[in-house]
This record gives structure tokens, sequence and C-alpha cells, in this order.
């Protein structure tokens, strides 16, 4: 079958990883097992895998954040090409996948329960607040340094700022909240977050590249196979709760 797809890929149907066949790996975090699909490797980065067994608890295994509001510990980095010639050449662009396990820090009491949609959807306007809205104050704050003026309706991250922004789903018994993050005219950063307790969050960060051309080319619909893709593997995705 996968022959069968690569013979028919084309710029407008680019062939992209193998979800549903793919290799699964498997993380146990303090009980809860989160099991994804895994596809092979085909970025220059290298792969990035924590250890297979974690204590989700135990705040030195995390990395903090600026904003004082959490902490995060990366459980997987991969990406995967997308190609439109049968064997090896023609790459359009890739995505690139980060797994991470966030933390409440024991501080923030902003929210009660990340297992609430209404606190998991006020905690993460608040991660995008602190992250893509702090990048935008600095790149205003320092727009003096820039060879052209900075126009925030071209330049400036675009990100969730309200609840109707974020989007929610259940799938394979898991409570979903995706939302897209861009700048105007550049490749998307899909983003899904599940709650699996009181102060921890699972964040899938898909972020898409182009390679050599326009992401919104009308030549090619890098665009489509990606939402594909990330559908997929999203609908492969199962947590068994400890």
């Amino acid at each position: 079958m996968r022959w069968l797809k690569r013979l028919q890929a084309t710029k407008m149907n680019p062939l992209g990883p193998e979800i549903i066949s793919a290799p699964k790996v498997s993380f146990s975090l303090s009980g809860h097992v989160i099991t994804i699909p895994c596809p092979p490797h085909e970025m220059i980065a290298p792969l990035e895998k924590a250890t297979e067994k974690l204590n989700i608890y135990n705040d030195t295994l995390f990395t903090p954040w600026k904003s004082k509001a959490g902490m995060s510990l990366r459980l997987l980095y991969t990406g995967w090409l997308y190609k439109y010639k049968p064997f090896g050449e023609g790459e359009l662009g890739y995505l690139a996948l980060s797994i991470r396990l966030h933390r409440r820090d024991p501080h923030f009491r902003s929210v009660d329960s990340l297992l609430a949609s209404e606190d998991m959807e006020k905690w993460l306007l608040t991660y995008s607040t602190n992250l893509w809205g702090s990048l935008n104050r600095d790149l205003k704050e320092n727009s003096g340094n820039k060879a052209r003026p900075i126009i925030p309706e071209k330049d400036f991250w675009r990100f969730p700022k309200t609840g109707s922004d974020i989007k929610r789903h259940s799938i394979n018994n898991i409570n979903w909240f995706s939302y897209v993050v861009d700048k105007p005219q550049k490749a998307k950063e899909r983003l899904w977050h599940t709650p699996i307790t009181d102060d921890h969050e699972l964040a899938f960060d898909f972020e898409a590249e182009p390679l050599g051309r326009d992401y919104y080319s009308e030549e090619h619909d890098l665009d489509g196979a990606i939402e594909r893709t990330v559908k997929e593997f999203i609908d492969n995705v199962h947590i068994t709760f400890g």
C-alpha cells in the first residue's frame, strides 16, 4: 500500500508519513499510559525521546517557564517529509512534532483543575498570551533594530485570545483542545492539548514548514496533506488512565 501511495504522489497529493501502520511508542506517566504512532524519523534534526516511565510529580525533571505559570518536559521530538515524486526527490516541506508534558506550577492558582474544561481553556489562553503574546511584545520593543518597520498585521503572531478560538473534541474517550498559531501567509502551527491530572496536560505541537516555496502556493497542497496527517495522528492516540 505504501508503494502504491508513493507512485500516486503529486504536488496536490504529496506523500507524508504512514500513521496507521507505524510502530507504537508508549509513555507511562505515573500510572497514566499514553500510546502514540511513531513513523520513522525523517528530519535532519535528531530524534529526541524521553525515558518511557516517568514520575510526573518530580519537578526536577521539568524546565520552568519564564512566566512562572508552569514547567515543561519534552517526551518526543520527531518529524516527517512530504514528497511528490516516488523515489526520494520532490520534497515540498516537512512537519515537526514536539510532544511535551506541561505541569502547572504549584503557586499558579488562577485555575483550580485542568480536568475542568473551562479551567483548561483559561489555562491555554494564559499559556498562549505568555508565549506568543510575549514574542509580539519583544518584536515591538526591538523594532528599532529591524531592517524595516514592524507591521503588526504582517509580522505579529496570531494566537487564541478568547475561548471561541479554541476548539474542543472528544476522540477515543480523550478530551482535546485545539487551536492554530501562525503569522499572516506563513505556515501553521497546530496545537492539540489534553489534560491528564488536575495539574498536568499533554501538548502536541505540529509545526509545518515548506522547503523552497510559499506555504500557500496554488501549485501544491502541502497544508491539506499536513492537516490530514494531524487528524490521523490524533485519531490514533490512546490514553489509559491510572
